[in-house]
């Protein structure tokens, strides 16, 4: 109950189709033991009504003898009533005396109420009969002609018939019942599924939206989900109005940088003494930052609207073949092999595959290896090489979020730290390793399927 609890919670459709079922079984099991109860009242006041009409019956066959007797004049067309203790009697008395019965009582005799009402008037009573049995019975009183002296004629029923056709029906009627609310049961939740179809069209709308760089949820929708359209609406249009803010302000900040950057590095380098090499090296610092952080901004838009997925082995490829020719003169053996796919933007790929390639071919004594997987949603790339290697002291600061760029080397340096940086932004992550090569391992994560990159993504930022 525990476990089942937290899912029914998170699940709307669960929750609807649960308190749908238990809404459907109460008001199954209220009408079930309604209708039975109107059933079994509308049978016993059916069975009054025709013990009424053998009253009337009887009433119809009697009359005085010559001595002033009563006699019955013929038999009634039941024949239950000739049947001993067939639980169908009639009787009729004279104040407390018994005067005529049916056979059906045999040796025994009714006894109803007392006192008397006045003729003609037909009453209702409960009373026991032969063998226990638990009568309904029905009494009227009427005058004979030419007699002063009221009788009370009695028709009396065994109330297991009208409990036994209770029985048979509700037999019959929770079978149906329980067949109706079978039925209802595959309804139901297809039901619901279909009345919650606007929402998954709303999430699959906001899916392609993010993967189309787009900014507004399009299209008609039910009156229930246009006002939540509305307000997404409303949000990623404010959102992408602050992040390309953010951008442009970013952009323009370091642009407005480089120009005094570039004029105090031609300043110190005309210049040989301490306090212009210091100058030079801070300067030349404070320019790497500014590429990083330029890479940092141009990525993170990209990482939230991106579209289709990209082919890593193409673009390695692509790397792999300038590489070359930059590095024609050492004849590095470069091996691509496997492939995979980057869900994000073909810029950024380039951009983090070229640092971690030419870092590599700037260390690699003869061998770059590039291995490419895809698994679970999930692109894998492993590039190593057969140079020196990195201490381990070195890997977490040149990865890291302060790496000291300033004694950053070659390609060691700002590079990977750029890289780690765009793929954090893709919910992804840069790790270093030692090469079963002898050098410098890269194991390089980013997402691969879409959907699964897109929560990825919107997690990390």
């Amino acid at each position: 109950m525990k476990l089942f609890r937290p899912r029914l919670m998170r699940s709307l459709a669960l929750r609807l189709i649960a308190s749908a079922l238990l809404w459907l079984a109460l008001v199954l099991g209220i009408a079930g033991l309604g209708l039975g109860a109107i059933f079994e009242r509308q049978t016993e006041a059916a069975q009054i009504k025709r013990l009424g009409d053998d009253l009337s019956s009887l009433a119809a066959a009697l009359e005085p003898d010559n001595t002033g007797h009563i006699q019955l004049i013929r038999r009634l067309a039941d024949p239950r009533y000739e049947k001993p203790y067939s639980g169908h009697y009639w009787q009729v008395m004279q104040g407390s005396d018994a005067l005529l019965r049916s056979r059906s009582l045999w040796d025994q005799a009714l006894a109803p109420p007392l006192p008397e009402t006045k003729a003609e008037t037909l009453r209702r009573h409960a009373i026991s009969g032969p063998e226990g049995q638990r009568l309904i019975a029905v009494e009227r009183s009427i005058l004979l002609p030419g007699s002063d002296t009221p009788l009370r004629l009695i028709a009396a029923l065994d109330y297991s018939e009208i409990a036994t056709a209770r029985q048979d029906f509700d037999r019959l009627l929770w079978l149906s019942l329980a067949l109706l609310g079978g039925g209802l049961l595959l309804v139901v939740p297809v039901q619901i599924l279909i009345a919650l179809r606007p929402l998954r069209r709303l999430r699959q709308a906001l899916a392609k939206l993010r993967d189309s760089g787009g900014h507004s949820l399009a299209g008609p929708w039910p009156s229930e989900v246009a006002p939540l359209a509305e307000e997404l609406n409303t949000v990623l249009a404010r959102h992408a109005a602050m992040l390309e803010r953010s951008r442009r302000q970013a952009a323009d900040m370091a642009h407005a940088l480089k120009t005094p950057l570039a004029a105090l590095l031609n300043a110190a380098n005309g210049r040989d003494d301490t306090f212009a090499r210091e100058t030079a090296r801070q300067a030349e610092t404070m320019r790497r930052l500014v590429e990083r952080h330029l890479a940092r901004a141009r990525a993170a838009g990209a990482a939230q609207l991106r579209g289709a997925t990209i082919s890593a082995e193409m673009v390695a490829a692509e790397l792999i073949k300038t590489l070359s020719l930059l590095h024609q003169d050492r004849a590095l053996d470069w091996r691509l092999e496997g492939g995979g796919r980057f869900a994000g933007d073909r810029a950024d790929l380039v951009e983090m595959l070229g640092n971690l390639l030419d870092n590599a071919g700037a260390w690699a004594q003869h061998q770059v290896r590039i291995r490419l997987t895809e698994r679970n949603g999930r692109l894998y790339i492993n590039i190593d090489d057969d140079g020196p290697g990195m201490p381990a002291a070195r890997r977490s600061e040149a990865v890291g979020r302060f790496a000291r760029l300033d004694e950053a080397t070659g390609g060691s340096g700002l590079g990977l730290a750029i890289t780690a940086d765009i793929a954090a932004l893709y919910g992804g992550n840069l790790d270093l390793e030692t090469s079963d090569l002898g050098g410098l391992g890269v194991r390089l994560q980013l997402p691969a399927l879409t959907e699964q990159g897109g929560r990825m993504a919107a997690a990390a930022l």
